[in-house]
């Protein structure tokens, strides 16, 4: 019996294997005769690589989606977008609650791991909104681009191309059917930017943040009071989300357009509507999303390594999208200002972060540097060989998988295949999270006892 317990897995062991597992499927299905067009086979490897991308929402792509995959390959990839976007754990907890079997607390705890929450308290009913928002949000998505889909292809196929992308922009994966060039064709419609941008940021925003803004709402307008009771109704995580994501995609709008408004191959030619469209777009793709209306192998360096910025930071935590994500970027700003200020407690909005928390942050940030460092020595002795294929190609690349962003500098076709594992690992660790992944390899360590042992403090020069 002992013996059955020590090798049982815990819950974050079982969150990655299924991740894993969900992608392996993926990847069969996607290497099928009936996904692909007639005449167009493709490797495994790319099918692995593309699956992957699909479940970890990032939107890198070896191959042209639309001409490659027929359309049961097309739906398979929307499938895996949407279990990966809100997480294949709630897909099983609905399907159980569908069959009316019960969810036991072996399955509320891998849950609770899946959806980033911090307790158990409530986690059924946050599952059931969870899908009945999403059904929502897709749904408005859906009817919005329809009104430029259907006159373009037609009633069945803009339906189902409205469908397709609202599901992809919901869940940051940055997917399309369109063509070779995202939404470029699309870059001046003002109708699908907003909407494409407004999917992005909601999805990216967090299923508790969500729910929260919700009940606010809700208890504003039951106690009939005035509407800015709904700031503060609101938690304190959800109210440094709501501000970071403001700030940094207002100040990744400023930079686009200051940077490249004179950029003949950007938007020099274009209108100062034009142009702000433009940079707002791309500064919501930057939040881990993927599509792109303009070539971003013609940005100038300066803008390419401040996204690379972005890109890193992500969006917000428990959400559809990537990175070491905005409000673990916040706390380590505040630790710092904290420090600088000689303060011993980390505080935002009136309330201390908790220690544990902060070094958490600080853990998270640390790793995921050493992870993106590490990935582009190693790729740029895996890529030497690929013709056209630079230090800022390669750097764009890694830290768009590992912020599961999905936009590329268009070298994701002509990687090596020790690139393409490479790349796929840091989907995988960027959209799993590199402390989950850490707790599911090194979980015997965990479970170790602290020590009793108390040692003497030591003296150490830093900085």
């Amino acid at each position: 019996m002992e013996s059955k317990k020590k090798n049982r897995l815990n819950a974050t062991q079982i969150l990655v294997l299924g991740i894993l597992i969900v992608i392996l499927i993926g990847s069969i299905l996607l290497k099928l005769p009936i996904s692909n067009r007639s005449g167009k086979s493709i490797k495994y490897i790319d099918s692995l690589f593309i699956s992957t991308s699909c479940v970890c929402v990032t939107g890198l792509t070896t191959v042209v989606p639309v001409e490659q995959f027929t359309i049961f390959g097309q739906v398979v990839l929307m499938l895996l977008i949407e279990i990966g976007g809100l997480g294949f754990m709630s897909f099983i907890a609905l399907i159980l609650m569908l069959m009316g079997k019960k969810i036991n607390l072996s399955d509320r705890i891998i849950i609770k791991e899946s959806l980033n929450q911090n307790n158990m308290k409530g986690l059924i009913r946050l599952i059931q909104r969870i899908f009945l928002y999403t059904i929502i949000f897709e749904g408005i998505g859906a009817i919005l681009l329809s009104t430029r889909f259907i006159p373009d292809y037609g009633i069945i196929k803009g339906i189902y191309y409205s469908v397709f992308h609202s599901i992809s922009a919901f869940c940051n994966a940055g997917f399309d059917i369109i063509g070779n060039n995202s939404l470029v064709p699309y870059q001046y419609d003002v109708i699908i930017n907003i909407t494409i941008m407004l999917l992005i940021i909601v999805g990216g925003l967090g299923f508790t943040v969500w729910d929260d803004i919700i009940k606010s709402i809700k208890v504003t307008i039951k106690n009939e009071c005035d509407i800015r009771r709904i700031w503060k109704e609101l938690t304190t995580h959800t109210k440094l989300v709501l501000v970071t994501t403001s700030i940094l995609l207002i100040s990744g709008t400023m930079m686009t357009f200051f940077l490249e408004k004179n950029n003949v191959q950007i938007m020099k030619d274009d209108n100062f509507g034009q142009k702000l469209i433009k940079s707002s777009f791309y500064s919501t793709t930057l939040r881990t999303a993927g599509f792109y209306s303009t070539n971003t192998d013609s940005l100038s360096s300066t803008t390419k390594f401040i996204s690379m910025l972005f890109m890193f930071i992500g969006g917000s935590p428990g959400s559809t999208a990537g990175g070491i994500k905005n409000v673990t970027f916040v706390i380590i700003i505040l630790l710092v200002i904290s420090f600088i200020k000689d303060e011993e407690k980390t505080v935002v909005f009136k309330r201390k972060i908790p220690y544990a928390t902060v070094k958490r942050a600080v853990a998270v940030v640390t790793i995921s540097i050493c992870i993106v460092a590490l990935a582009i020595v190693i790729m740029t002795v895996t890529e030497r060989q690929t013709p056209g294929v630079e230090i800022m190609d390669i750097s764009y690349e890694v830290f768009s998988a590992f912020g599961t962003v999905g936009i590329s500098l268009g070298i994701t076709p002509n990687l090596s295949f020790l690139g393409k594992i490479i790349i796929m690992a840091l989907m995988f660790i960027g959209r799993v999270g590199p402390i989950t992944l850490s707790f599911a390899l090194f979980s015997k360590y965990n479970k170790k006892k602290s020590s009793v042992i108390r040692y003497p403090k030591c003296d150490l020069l830093v900085g």
